[in-house]
């Protein structure tokens, strides 16, 4: 699993192939496509370079390795990865909107209310 930090370098979430875990260990979202949707088949936002962004194109949250955006802190080292749950059997994805262009600015929104939508 890839652990997926805040912009303050915290410890945000998981990040499992295309599924999306929280920090409690609940599967919340999945990627298709560059589009994150939740598992009620919400379009949340945009996963791309490494960065999750929302409707307007701020980062919201990123992965190791995340390029063209706002410059990630230095992390602290993550603790051991959960176990991953079986992730439900994800909705159609509704048609995605046109992506926001991807700014070097973070988001206002913190990643549990992405997550929320």
């Amino acid at each position: 699993m890839i652990p997926i930090f805040d912009p303050n370098g915290e410890l945000a979430g998981w990040f499992n192939g295309d599924v999306i875990l929280d920090l409690e260990n609940e599967c919340r979202a999945f990627i298709s496509g560059q589009a994150v949707v939740s598992y009620d088949g919400d379009y949340l936002g945009q996963f791309h370079n490494g960065f999750f962004r929302d409707g307007y194109g701020n980062a919201v949250a990123y992965v190791d390795g995340a390029q063209g955006g706002p410059i990630p802190p230095i992390h602290a080292i993550p603790p051991i990865p959960p176990i991953p749950p079986i992730p439900p059997i994800p909705p159609i994805p509704p048609i995605p909107p046109i992506a926001a262009i991807p700014t070097f600015a973070w988001s206002d929104l913190d990643f549990e209310e992405f997550l929320n939508g």
